[in-house]
């Protein structure tokens, strides 16, 4: 098959995120198996209008979009539209996979109405946006109005669409929240590269002593900016650190909230007990979860997957998630292992229960955590490689092509 792919970033573009990881592994995957695969993309920094990364063809166009007021977009769209019927011209798509609401949208203007569209919902984008923008100096009225143009541009996608694909149950329930009943939905989880994150990846050297150090290692990789929960997870630790004096955090990320989180432990007085590493680069991120006893994910709102939890499980590193999101069906299946002696998903999204959790999770002996670590990549192994998500998605797009 020939297949185009509308994506809102691309990986391993800088600033890319999760929808980007995940166009990423799929593309190169849907590759080695025989198809030929276009991605046509938003240009984020200094990478070329086209290249081919791992066998697939990367074609970028300019637009920029992060926290723009509606009028800015629409003033931006022509041009845009422009850029991508020239990207998209020649390729003769046997299918069109929807991954990016903009790039959605001006893709699909571009391809004929007889090639079939399949989108892939990762999140609401005006549910995205009003989080991010919440704590902002825009006032509610144009915060709203904002919001607006991206739910008309989401929904349209949507209803040009053949079939849609989340990658959770809980991402289905906001689809659905947000824009109603959907024709033809189903779940595909997301993966993780089992050969990359795995328990002998090495040690990190900026993690003091590595996994021979006393104490637990609680590791958190994300980016540091609202939802995400650092605030919880900095709370939490604090009320955790007094009686465990060996304990460290390490606060792998960056974002728009570095200062104002380093501050805030140093407020709480854990800021000799907290190592915020910035970014790390990809190639290190294996060593990282590697060297780590414990991951935490703190997300307080609209976890949509949670890539990064696959990628400590399947590091042989447990992890403790709050309730939300798609981290419920990760968790909750995993542990259920009878290897696995503590509760890993929490009760409520809150500071107490965190910090028992902290606790429990400390207390354990490293062959115990061992044991659970061998159970956490023996469950991703089995339920969560990319193979598996290809294997489903190139079976939608044969579907629909036949």
């Amino acid at each position: 098959m020939r297949i185009l792919v509308a994506a809102h970033d691309f990986y391993p573009d800088p600033g890319s995120g999760g929808s980007g990881r995940y166009v990423y592994e799929t593309a190169r995957r849907l590759v080695s198996r025989g198809h030929e695969v276009s991605v046509v993309t938003r240009r984020r920094g200094d990478v070329p209008a086209r290249e081919t990364v791992d066998g697939v063809d990367v074609r970028r166009y300019d637009l920029s979009v992060a926290n723009r007021s509606a009028p800015e977009i629409l003033r931006q769209l022509p041009d845009a539209a422009g850029a991508v019927n020239a990207a998209c011209k020649g390729i003769d798509p046997d299918v069109l996979s929807l991954q990016g609401p903009v790039t959605g949208v001006l893709s699909d203007r571009a391809v004929p109405d007889d090639v079939p569209r399949s989108c892939t919902f990762h999140s609401p984008w005006p549910t995205e946006y009003l989080l991010r923008t919440r704590d902002g100096d825009l006032p509610r009225w144009r915060r709203e109005l904002n919001a607006s143009l991206r739910r008309q541009l989401e929904r349209r996608l949507l209803e040009r669409a053949d079939d849609v694909v989340t990658l959770s149950r809980f991402m289905d329930d906001q689809l659905c929240g947000v824009y109603g009943p959907v024709h033809d939905a189903s779940v595909v989880p997301g993966g993780v590269d089992t050969e990359t994150y795995r328990p002998d990846a090495g040690t990190y050297d900026r993690m003091e002593g590595g996994a021979d150090a006393d104490g637990t290692a609680f590791l958190t990789v994300r980016r540091l900016s609202p939802r995400m929960g650092h605030e919880l997870l900095l709370d939490a630790f604090a009320d955790h650190a007094p009686d465990h004096p060996d304990d460290r955090l390490y606060v792998a990320g960056d974002g728009p909230l570095r200062e104002e989180l380093e501050a805030r432990a140093a407020r709480l007085g854990i800021d000799d007990r907290v190592t915020f590493l910035g970014y790390v680069p990809d190639a290190d991120l294996p060593s990282v979860y590697a060297t780590a006893d414990a991951f935490v994910l703190p997300t307080t709102r609209l976890e949509g997957f949670g890539l990064a939890t696959l990628e400590a499980l399947s590091s042989g590193t447990p992890a403790v998630g709050t309730p939300v999101g798609g981290t419920v069906e990760i968790l909750s299946e995993c542990e259920r292992s009878p290897e696995i002696p503590e509760r890993m998903l929490l009760a409520g999204v809150d500071e107490d229960e965190l910090a028992a959790a902290l606790g429990r999770w400390s207390a354990l002996s490293p062959a115990e955590l061992e044991r659970a670590g061998e159970a956490c990549r023996r469950h991703v192994r089995e339920r969560y490689t990319w193979d598996r998500t290809v294997e489903k998605r190139e079976k939608r797009y044969a579907e629909r092509v036949a």
